[in-house]
C-alpha cells in the first residue's frame, strides 16, 4: 500500500525525467563551463541578435531573389525526420514494472506526448529564424505561417509515430531500407501540399483535415500496440548516451564494434579451392575476406571502371600495352591491401610459413586481378578486330595470366628443391 501511494506511473515519469535533465546538463556543463559562456556563447548570441534585428529593419539584396516558399519546407522536414518519441523506460524495469503492464503503457503514453510538446518547441525555432524572409520577402500573413506551422507539427507528430512503430517490425539492413523507404514517401507526402498549395488558403484545408485524420489514426494504432521492451530500451539508451556520444567523439576514437552476423557472399563459408594445403586455405581466407569488406571492394570496382575508361582513350595496340602497366599498379595495390590485412589480429595469431604465405598471395591475387585482365582484354580486343576478337583476347590474356603465375610457382618450387638438396 505505501508504494502504491507514494509512487504512480505519472510521478515514475516525473522522476525519470527530471534525471534526465541532470544528466544532460551535467554532460554539457563539461563542455559549456563559464569561460565558454562568456567569450562564445554570450557573445555569439548577442551578435545574432543584433543580425536578426537588422533583417526585420532591412533585408540583404541576395534575400530576395532566394526561393524562401520552396526552401523552408524542406529544412522543416529535415527536422522533423529527426524526431522520435521517447518513453523513458530503464534496463531495470525488467525487474519492477514487466509485471506491470499498466505502469509500461502509461510510461508510453507520457514519454509520446512530452516528445510530443517538445517537437512542437523545436519547430518553433527554424520559423523564427526565417520569418523575416517569409514575411518580407516573400509576403506571406501570420495566417499562413501559423497554418504552415500546425500542418508541420501534425505531420512531424505522425513522422515520429511511424517510425516508433518501424522500428519493432525488423532489425539490422532490413529495419535501414524501411526506414529510408518510409522517409522518402513521407517526404514526398509533406512536400508536395506544402509546394504546390498555400498553407492558410481555402485549397489548403483539405489537406489539413486529412493529414489531422492521419496523425489521430497512427496515434491510436500507436497506443494500442503492446509494449516491445527489448526495442524500447535498446532506443531510449541511444537516445540518452547521445549527447554523450557527440561530445566524446570528439575527444576520443570509437572503436569499431564487433558484431556476428551471416555475410551476403559465402553465408556457408563453402570451400572456393579443391586444395587442401595451408596457402589453399589462407587464399580462400583473403578472397573471402576481400569480397564481404566494402572499402577494397569499392577501390578494386572503382579500379576496373578507370582503367576501361583509360584503355578506351588510347589506340586499340596501346590498349594491349596499358594492361601491363595495369596488371603492375593492381599488383602493387593487392600487396598492400595483403599487407594490411594479414596483419590483423584474426589472420595473424596463426603460425602461417613462408611458402603458404606466398603461395596464398599468388592465388588470390591471381584471381583478383583475372576479372579485370578479361574486360581490359576483352576491350582492347573489341576495338581492335570487333565482336568476334572479345573472347579470344580474354582467352589469351587470361592464359598469359595463368602462366604467369604458375612458372612463379614453379620457380619457386624449384628453388626451395635447391636449397634442400
Amino acid at each position: 500500500m505505501l508504494n502504491k501511494t507514494l509512487l504512480t506511473p505519472g510521478r515514475l515519469f516525473l522522476i525519470r525525467l527530471k534525471n534526465n535533465g541532470k544528466e544532460q546538463f551535467r554532460v554539457w556543463n563539461s563542455v559549456l563551463d563559464w569561460t565558454v559562456w562568456l567569450y562564445l556563447v554570450i557573445p555569439g548570441l548577442v551578435i545574432f541578435g543584433g543580425l536578426y534585428r537588422e533583417l526585420w529593419q532591412r533585408l540583404p539584396e541576395w534575400a530576395i531573389d532566394v526561393p524562401w516558399t520552396a526552401l523552408y519546407p524542406i529544412v522543416i522536414f529535415v527536422l522533423m525526420a529527426f524526431g522520435r518519441i521517447r518513453t523513458y523506460m530503464e534496463e531495470a524495469d525488467r525487474l519492477f514494472l514487466l509485471q506491470r503492464p499498466r505502469w509500461l503503457q502509461m510510461l508510453k503514453r507520457y514519454g509520446m506526448f512530452f516528445s510530443f510538446l517538445k517537437q512542437a518547441l523545436v519547430l518553433l525555432i527554424p520559423f523564427a529564424i526565417l520569418l523575416p524572409f517569409l514575411i518580407r520577402a516573400e509576403g506571406m500573413e501570420w495566417e499562413h505561417i501559423g497554418a504552415a506551422y500546425l500542418y508541420a507539427w501534425l505531420y512531424g507528430m505522425f513522422t515520429s509515430t511511424v517510425f516508433h512503430q518501424l522500428k519493432n517490425i525488423a532489425r539490422g539492413w532490413r529495419q535501414w531500407l524501411l526506414q529510408l523507404v518510409t522517409l522518402i514517401v513521407l517526404a514526398a507526402a509533406y512536400l508536395i501540399p506544402m509546394l504546390m498549395l498555400s498553407p492558410g488558403s481555402s485549397n489548403f484545408i483539405p489537406a489539413w483535415i486529412g493529414m489531422s485524420f492521419v496523425f489521430l489514426l497512427s496515434l491510436f494504432v500507436c497506443l494500442r500496440t503492446g509494449i516491445h521492451y527489448e526495442a524500447e530500451v535498446r532506443s531510449e539508451r541511444n537516445a540518452r548516451l547521445s549527447s554523450t556520444e557527440f561530445l566524446m567523439s570528439r575527444i576520443i576514437p570509437s572503436k569499431p564494434i564487433v558484431k556476428v552476423k551471416r555475410p551476403l557472399l559465402f553465408r556457408r563459408s563453402q570451400r572456393l579451392f579443391g586444395g587442401t594445403d595451408a596457402g589453399t586455405l589462407l587464399a580462400e581466407m583473403r578472397l573471402k575476406a576481400f569480397l564481404r569488406s566494402m572499402m577494397p571492394l569499392r577501390v578494386w570496382i572503382g579500379f576496373l571502371f578507370v582503367t576501361s575508361y583509360a584503355s578506351t582513350l588510347v589506340s586499340p595496340p596501346a590498349a594491349f600495352a596499358l594492361i601491363i602497366g595495369f596488371l603492375i599498379i593492381g599488383v602493387s595495390w593487392l600487396r598492400m591491401q595483403w599487407e594490411q590485412w594479414y596483419a590483423e589480429e584474426f589472420v595473424a595469431q596463426f603460425p602461417w610459413k613462408g611458402d603458404s604465405v606466398k603461395r596464398a598471395i599468388r592465388l588470390s591475387r591471381f584471381w583478383l586481378l583475372l576479372p579485370h585482365l578479361s574486360i581490359w582484354s576483352g576491350l582492347a580486343g573489341y576495338r581492335w578486330a570487333g565482336l568476334w576478337a572479345i573472347v579470344p583476347a580474354a582467352v589469351v590474356c587470361g592464359l598469359i595470366w595463368w602462366g604467369i603465375s604458375r612458372s612463379e610457382v614453379v620457380m619457386k618450387l624449384r628453388e626451395k628443391e635447391k636449397e634442400t638438396a
